[in-house]
């Protein structure tokens, strides 16, 4: 598949979803997630087969706890993007860097345009492993490539609802506040929905024990990169920018800010 280290976090959080699903889909139901990953098996070299199959007995097993936390973080984001469709009906819901997500399929996708962005190799093994599932339009480019803003806003720019789930603590600072002043100048009468994590984990003894712990129970040699002190203080990074709601998630809040509202 030939994906980068931040890729295949994207297949963690699919695992996640899956285990949750396969353990009672009455509380977590997400069919696409499993077909999806068996997708994924049936393309992956060796050595990424191994790798998967053993994140799966890793999240089933001794780490059952983090596949549920994944799956109720997927849950929230699902419950915020239905009421904002509720809310808006025939808006634009776009998720950002979703790797190998499902959400269109958990939400109600009837009743508003939906859009997935990610990298090019993540969006062409995507399209490899679902094919004639995906009935949604997928914009291979980086969240930093303004050029997903023209395309998405050709016919306006309010409405929108943009997610970003395991996202922007992979983003280097500077790149995240980028980011956010783009979607300030870009969107009007929208909002974004995302996570971070607390900027604690970025330094000294809780960096060190994170990325062990990334290395023995991801297999990748991954780190978080960008943190926030307090909610409050992404306000600061563009005028138009005001934090509505503030939910725990599974490793930092879920953040639910508006973007230029009347």
């Amino acid at each position: 598949m030939d994906l980068s280290q931040v890729s295949r976090t994207a297949i963690l959080t699919l695992i996640t979803r899956v285990v949750a699903f396969e353990k009672d889909e009455t509380i977590f139901n997400d069919p696409m997630a499993a077909l999806c990953l068996e997708g994924l098996i049936s393309i992956a070299s060796a050595e990424e087969m191994n790798w998967i199959t053993g994140r799966k007995r890793f999240y089933a097993g001794i780490s059952a706890h983090d596949a549920k936390a994944g799956a109720r973080r997927a849950k929230i984001f699902d419950e915020t993007a239905s009421r904002f469709i509720d809310a808006n009906p025939q808006c634009t819901v776009i998720n950002l860097a979703c790797g190998f997500d499902t959400r269109f399929w958990r939400i109600a996708n009837d009743a508003c345009r939906y859009i997935e962005i990610d990298l090019p190799e993540v969006v062409a093994v995507k399209r490899e492993v679902l094919k004639d599932h995906l009935s949604y339009e997928l914009i291979g480019c980086s969240v930093l490539d303004a050029s997903w803003i023209d395309r998405v806003t050709a016919n306006g720019n309010s409405r929108f609802l943009l997610i970003a789930e395991g996202l922007l603590m992979f983003l280097p600072e500077p790149n995240v506040k980028q980011l956010f002043q783009l979607l300030a100048q870009r969107f009007v009468r929208s909002q974004f929905v995302f996570d971070m994590v607390p900027e604690k984990y970025l330094k000294g003894l809780w960096k060190f024990l994170l990325r062990l712990e990334t290395k023995i129970n991801w297999g990748l040699d991954v780190s978080w990169i960008s943190g926030i002190q307090h909610p409050r203080e992404i306000e600061s990074y563009a005028p138009g920018l005001k934090v509505l709601g503030v939910t725990k998630g599974s490793a930092g809040p879920i953040i639910t800010l508006s973007i230029n509202a009347d």
